[in-house]
C-alpha cells in the first residue's frame, strides 16, 4: 500500500471538525481532530484518535478526561487557532469556556460538547485510540451548520435549498 495514495484518498472523506480539550495539572490543552466517532449508546461512548506527536496527546492520556466539542461553521477561527503551534498558551483566551462534569473545558456555543472519561487506551502505530465514555453533554447551539474538513481545507455545508437549486 502506497502511504501517499492512502493520504490522498482519505482527503476525499469529508469529516466533521471537533475540538478535543482536556485539563491536566491545572492547565488546559486542546487540539483539532476529525477522527471522532460514536461507538455505542450503552454506555454512550466515543472513539477519539489522537496522533502521539500532538502537543495535547500526553495530557489527555495522563488526565484521563476529554471534552469533544463539535464545531459549527462559525468556528473556523477557533479551529485555526488550535491547529497552529503559534501562541499555544493563548488558545483558550478567546471564547467562553465552561466545565460540565470532568473539568475538561467545554466551548460554549459549539454545536455540542461531550464531556468524557477515558475508559480504554489503545496505542496503534502513530496514533492512540481513546475510548471515552460520555458523562455529560451540553447542546449549546440551535444552529446545525457544522464545520467540515475536506481535501486539506475547512468547508461549509451548503444549505439544502441552495444545493438543490444549483443542481436543478
Amino acid at each position: 500500500m502506497n502511504k501517499d495514495h492512502f493520504k490522498l484518498g482519505m482527503r476525499r472523506l469529508a469529516a466533521g471538525v471537533s475540538l478535543i480539550t482536556t485539563s491536566n495539572g491545572g492547565q488546559r490543552h486542546g487540539l483539532v481532530a476529525t477522527a471522532v466517532n460514536s461507538v455505542t449508546a450503552d454506555p454512550p461512548t466515543l472513539l477519539v484518535c489522537i496522533n502521539k506527536n500532538a502537543s495535547a496527546h500526553a495530557h489527555v492520556e495522563q488526565a484521563g478526561i476529554l471534552c469533544v466539542n463539535i464545531l459549527a461553521d462559525a468556528h473556523e477561527d477557533v479551529a485555526a487557532r488550535f491547529s497552529s503551534p503559534v501562541d499555544r498558551e493563548k488558545r483558550f483566551d478567546h471564547g467562553e469556556w465552561k466545565n460540565i462534569v470532568t473539568g475538561a473545558p467545554a466551548l460554549v456555543n459549539s454545536l455540542v460538547s461531550f464531556d468524557c472519561e477515558v475508559r480504554q487506551v489503545v496505542p496503534y502505530q502513530s496514533h492512540t485510540i481513546f475510548l471515552a465514555e460520555i458523562v455529560g453533554v451540553e447542546l449549546w447551539a440551535e444552529s446545525f451548520n457544522p464545520l467540515l474538513y475536506l481535501d486539506g481545507a475547512y468547508r461549509l455545508l451548503a444549505d439544502k435549498q441552495q444545493a438543490f437549486s444549483v443542481a436543478s
